[in-house]
């Protein structure tokens, strides 16, 4: 069996499982943030449901309109925040990051374990070595009440992934070629496995914003099987002899394998307003921004604002161009004041706003208006996703998000390296 078939069954209760059976798993946990949260309640109470199975195992992040924009989303967590009391949850984060983010920098991601939650890119969670999902609200609602729902067990491809990346190119260009290579629709309801030395040599943010995207394949959850770099990431998150971690039998429990060297892989682009329209960043200098943004769940990590300040540092955003920035969480944004990437990042032009999703999904301070362009280090580009539908949006690394907020038109990072100084 493939490590995460022995994670659904070890959730199911049986031995083993067959990829395409049909079991009903117990979560370890489920996810619901400020937007999911709403509906799932309303779902659970049409059902005659009262109480919550069990209120440990449910984590809710505010972090998609927090602090709240509107009225109707200061009442609406008013009420989440009255249901949770009534439900004795208190797993509960506002304010403090995105759920993609904070699930596995609190402990609640783990080797071996099982999560669902209300947002397609809970898949992010399994580069720490889980299974983990996106629900709809109908059925996250059932299971509050009762404790289990029904899963198909995902056949698994895995992507082996060779050779060393050049200076600026990262986790979001690789997968982005993979986008442009195979489509949105190479993994649908199978799950991706990440492996070969490339990925071995990966950061955990960077092993974290593969999986985010593995959705953006059509994949139902990512993987990256457990190494030393998973375990002294865990450190300080969560004893290790309470994860529950599993192996892989064979090469023959794939359904696929796909090669990739990415030795010559340059930063990438996706244009508007398919994941899959994807071009090297330096072919796309025609093209002017009037937004950078910078942060979101594939790129408001430290390491995304590390790279993004070694191209910000000593240098200004082009006066046509905004930059708006969201640390991933208050970790993220502790560390990042630390070590002196805010200071570089303001001193740029950045506008800094609170730890959370920022306006990757059309929700915070950021709108574009028609005719816009924007490129972005979050995970979509579709039509009106930031502002007016007539907008563009383009997706790129958080590298070259800086280095294209700084020449105000989309170029790779090492154009703005290559001339040195205060632009």
């Amino acid at each position: 069996m493939h490590a995460l078939a022995k994670i659904i069954a070890q959730h199911a209760g049986k031995p083993s499982v067959d990829p395409g059976e049909i079991v009903n798993v117990e979560p370890d946990y489920v996810m619901l943030h400020d937007r999911g949260v709403a509906r799932v309640m309303q779902r659970f109470s049409e059902m005659g449901a009262e109480k919550v199975w069990n209120p440990s195992k449910v984590v809710v992040v505010f972090d998609h309109t927090y602090p709240a924009p509107r009225v109707q989303d200061a009442e609406s967590q008013q009420r989440s925040r009255a249901w949770m009391k009534e439900q004795n949850i208190t797993n509960f984060y506002p304010g403090e990051g995105i759920c993609h983010v904070i699930l596995p920098e609190k402990g609640f991601a783990f080797p071996g374990a099982l999560i669902v939650g209300s947002d397609s890119h809970t898949v992010t969670n399994s580069a720490l070595g889980c299974m983990s999902t996106g629900m709809g609200h109908s059925d996250l609602g059932s299971l509050l009440s009762i404790g289990y729902n029904w899963m198909r067990v995902p056949e698994v491809v895995r992507f082996d992934i060779q050779g060393e990346l050049k200076p600026w190119v990262t986790a979001k260009d690789i997968i982005l070629n993979i986008l442009k290579d195979h489509g949105e629709a190479v993994c649908t309801y199978q799950a991706v496995e990440y492996a070969g030395p490339t990925v071995r040599s990966m950061s955990m943010d960077g092993r974290l914003t593969l999986c985010n995207l593995a959705v953006e394949i059509g994949a139902k959850s990512g993987y990256v099987a457990p190494d030393e770099t998973t375990w002294k990431w865990m450190e300080g998150r969560r004893d290790r002899n309470l994860c529950n971690p599993q192996t892989t039998d064979s090469d023959d429990d794939f359904a696929k394998v796909y090669e990739f060297d990415v030795s010559d892989l340059e930063p990438m682009v996706a244009l508007p307003h398919d994941l899959s329209k994807v071009e090297p960043a330096s072919s796309l200098s025609s093209v002017k921004i009037d937004e950078a943004v910078l942060g979101t769940c594939t790129g408001g990590r430290l390491e995304d604002f590390q790279e993004a300040a070694k191209v910000l540092r000593g240098k200004k955003i082009s006066p046509d161009t905004r930059l708006i920035v969201n640390p991933g969480s208050t970790e993220v944004f502790l560390q990042a004041n630390k070590e002196g990437l805010i200071d570089d990042l303001v001193r740029a032009g950045a506008q800094i706003g609170t730890a959370g999703c920022g306006p990757c999904s059309g929700c915070q301070l950021g709108m574009l208006g028609g005719k816009e362009i924007a490129i972005t280090s979050s995970s979509r580009n579709f039509a009106g996703r930031i502002g007016s539908p007539d907008s563009e949006l383009y997706v790129a690394s958080p590298a070259t998000v800086a280095a294209s907020a700084i020449a105000g038109c989309i170029v790779p990072p090492e154009e703005i390296m290559s001339k040195g100084g205060t632009s």
